[in-house]
């Protein structure tokens, strides 16, 4: 089953989306055990600078870069943020974060902090 993009109105900068990459969400189940769902396939601006931010336990953190998503990617299931992981070609990193801004009540895009 695979996700859906939903896409907004406002333009996006198509021309900075320049990475193939492929989100896959992991998702608990209780008779099956983990499994993952492809929820996008397609191109994303990707921007590898690294940050340092803390988390919920004021740990030091740091973050390997950011993809942005044009529209708003729907996870699988219940659950608000996407737990999982990005392919970038052969690399495999992993989610920290997911946030969604807005423009006009629209969701403009997906933006994907990466550890």
């Amino acid at each position: 089953m695979p996700g859906a993009v939903i896409k907004s109105p406002l333009p996006f900068p198509t021309y900075e989306a320049t990475t193939q990459i492929s989100v896959v969400q992991e998702i608990d189940t209780e008779d099956q055990g983990p499994q993952e769902v492809e929820v996008y396939s397609g191109m994303a601006v990707f921007d590898q600078s690294s940050r340092h931010t803390f988390n919920a336990d004021s740990k030091l953190t740091v973050l390997s870069g950011t993809i942005i998503i044009q529209g708003d990617v729907q996870t699988i299931g219940s659950l608000a943020a996407i737990q999982g992981y990005v392919k970038i070609g052969d690399e495999q990193r992993t989610i920290y974060r997911v946030s969604k801004p807005t423009a006009m009540g629209v969701v403009f895009s997906t933006e994907i902090d990466l550890r």
